[in-house]
């Protein structure tokens, strides 16, 4: 087994023995002879090559442990090579002398010194000046000392006196003790950095988790003394370090508060040179001692616009567009114009009135206009002024505040206005908003304020209106039914879609592009089949060429849609449901067919003026019902006035 401690042995007896012993408990490290001299240089080689501990002798390894920075531990001499060394000595004369070169030599020496008569013992650092250590040894030499005992380093200057010399042996219970030492110390190393380790990968880790957060963090111990910062704290607070009292930084006693008081304390405002921060400060307990307390802070500002967006998000939950131009399909150069004027008024904020006939693609130009606009990142709130009565249309424009009609919420609602604010309000249909409800938005959009019904509070809103209509606003003037002065307030820029019929040349590119719609079996079409779809009469515009795609995928029994099935499902004309009905009314469609007014009032007549038992026979929705009825009353009031019980 290699193991990461070297022996550096001052004497060839110790090199031998070490060796064995090794060898016997099957360890391998290296053993290196070396003298005094070059002891340092070999033993720092060995470090080099990854030893962690070095073993020596006596003054060697008192030497290497003051010039070393790992531990150096001693082969210590023992009682029986101090009696093996008296032996020999005795054989020699009794004038002996033991040179106890270390401190553990002269303890085992003291020990022993019972066993060791006549023996001197003399103490002698041989790491002094050599001619300090020759004139002892010349003392001893007139004392009458025959024989002197200790380690290799003083031989030379011993014999030079005229004094034998015995050096003592190593034993091999030291040489062992000696080795289980280093592998204690090695297991004490190993575990210390294990823990080290652990620590480390702990510290990364908290650190990392704190650096994860956008808040800033950092926390102090009991002393007040910051421990750990994250990059975000050190980013608003640079001058703030581990190993840096808080106080220097943060002036006033809040955090004496919590470190002597336990007290947590929430949104404390500080002013820096640069900035506003908020902290929150905690405690750090463990049972009931206060040990420190940890600190986050942000950015003043920062909180402000999180609550702002926060607020923004709840009002305007599900108020997003996601057309823009590229989705507006077709190259035709009545279509480039009008993509290139929405362009250029996307550049602007001013109102927008879009012009065309029922599928037309208005609300995708509303939106393409938002999403190119310095609005884009805000809401686009889109509402039909057509599909709701006059009371509830001014609600859902305006809003309203807790109890202000019957069935309202006990909250309240905002508006439309407020929901589009900072973005892009779209008003589709805005024809058929009545007189009062073009009064108030009249002055919204000259004031750009809003009052919630059953409030007298006025709320600020920047919102960039888009107005459409697909019928002619200037003869509704005319006529009186549509407000001048609202028209002229949202006609600022006038945007007039091309039909489908104007731009018969984009039909191909639409019906491939309706054709990849994923919810629809995967269909090809011929170009025989193209071009009779081209020749139609399109009076639903791309609305309606978009439902006779849908139609001909589906019915489509081939992987291809022919001219034949456009032929068979575009050319025959369908009866409608209202068509349906009219043979109830003694009326043949063939000869003298009922107009749509004359069959509505008829069913009405029919059914005592209900209007939901009317819509159900003549197949439409109750609301659709009451949009014909008002739009036949507005040119001619009092055409239901035969009708029984109508109200």
């Amino acid at each position: 087994m290699r193991v990461e401690f070297a022996v550096v042995s001052p004497s060839s007896t110790m090199t031998s023995k070490f060796r064995k012993v090794l060898a016997e408990r099957k360890l391998r490290c290296p053993v290196v002879q070396a003298s005094q001299k070059n002891a340092i240089p070999v033993a720092k080689q060995m470090i080099g090559e990854g030893a962690k501990i070095i073993i020596s002798r006596g003054n060697t390894a008192r030497m290497l442990r003051s010039n070393l920075e790992i531990p150096v531990i001693e082969e210590k001499h023992t009682f029986f090579d101090c009696y093996i060394g008296y032996q020999k000595a005795l054989k020699i004369s009794d004038k002996i002398a033991f040179l106890a070169t270390s401190d553990s030599f002269l303890k085992i020496l003291n020990k022993s010194k019972p066993l060791l008569k006549n023996a001197l013992i003399c103490p002698i650092d041989a790491q002094l000046k050599e001619e300090y250590v020759r004139a002892e040894m010349e003392k001893l030499a007139h004392m009458g000392i025959e024989v002197a005992i200790g380690g290799i380093s003083l031989r030379d200057l011993v014999t030079q006196c005229g004094i034998q010399y015995i050096m003592t042996e190593t034993d091999e219970d030291a040489v062992n003790d000696a080795i289980d030492e280093a592998l204690y110390h090695l297991k004490i190393e190993d575990e210390r950095l294990r823990k080290n380790h652990e620590l480390k990968r702990k510290h990364e880790m908290i650190q990392a988790v704190m650096n994860c957060t956008s808040d800033g963090i950092f926390s102090v111990d009991q002393e007040g003394i910051v421990t750990n910062i994250n990059e975000n704290a050190h980013r608003m607070l640079p001058e703030l370090s581990p190993g840096q009292p808080i106080e220097k930084l943060l002036k006033g006693d809040f955090l004496d508060s919590t470190l002597k008081h336990r007290e947590t304390l929430s949104n404390v405002l500080i002013n820096t040179r640069k900035s506003s921060l908020i902290l929150n400060i905690a405690p750090v307990c463990i049972k009931d001692s206060v040990i420190g307390a940890t600190v986050t802070v942000q950015y003043q500002h920062e909180i402000q616009k999180m609550e702002q967006k926060i607020r923004h998000s709840l009002l305007t939950c599900g108020h997003i567009s996601d057309k823009t131009f590229d989705d507006i399909i077709g190259s035709s150069p009545a279509l480039r114009a009008a993509k290139s004027l929405a362009q250029r008024y996307a550049a602007v904020d001013s109102t927008v009135l879009i012009l065309g006939d029922t599928g037309t693609g208005k609300e995708l130009f509303a939106q393409s206009i938002h999403n190119a606009s310095r609005r884009k990142s805000a809401p686009f709130v889109a509402i039909n002024c057509a599909a709701l009565p006059a009371s509830v249309l001014e609600s859902e424009l305006f809003g309203y505040v807790k109890g202000a009609f019957t069935g309202a919420r006990s909250e309240g609602k905002a508006g439309m206005f407020e929901l589009a604010h900072n973005g892009t309000i779209f008003l589709d249909e805005i024809s058929e908003t009545p007189p009062d409800v073009q009064l108030k938005l009249l002055r919204v959009i000259q004031e750009r304020k809003v009052i919630r019904l059953g409030d007298d509070r006025v709320t600020s809103v920047d919102v960039r209106i888009i107005a459409a209509s697909n019928k002619d606003l200037r003869e509704l003037v005319q006529n009186g039914l549509f407000r001048e002065d609202f028209y002229y307030r949202i006609c600022v820029l006038e945007l007039q879609l091309p039909t489908l019929d104007e731009r018969r040349e984009d039909i191909p590119d639409l019906v491939r592009c309706f054709l990849k719609n994923p919810k629809l079996p995967s269909k090809k079409i011929t170009e025989e089949a193209l071009n009779l779809l081209m020749k139609q009469q399109w009076r639903g515009n791309i609305r309606q060429l978009n439902n006779i795609v849908e139609r001909l995928a589906v019915i489509c029994d081939t992987d291809t849609i022919t001219a034949d099935l456009v032929e068979h499902t575009v050319l025959t004309k369908p009866r409608t449901q209202m068509e349906e009905v009219l043979p109830q009314y003694g009326t043949s469609v063939a000869k003298e067919p009922m107009t749509e007014r004359e069959l509505i009032r008829s069913v009405l007549h029919g059914n005592k003026g209900n209007r939901e038992r009317s819509a159900r026979q003549l197949g439409i929705s109750t609301t659709t019902l009451w949009r014909k009825i008002r739009k036949i009353q507005e040119s001619e009031p009092g055409y239901f006035e035969l009708v029984r019980y109508f109200h």
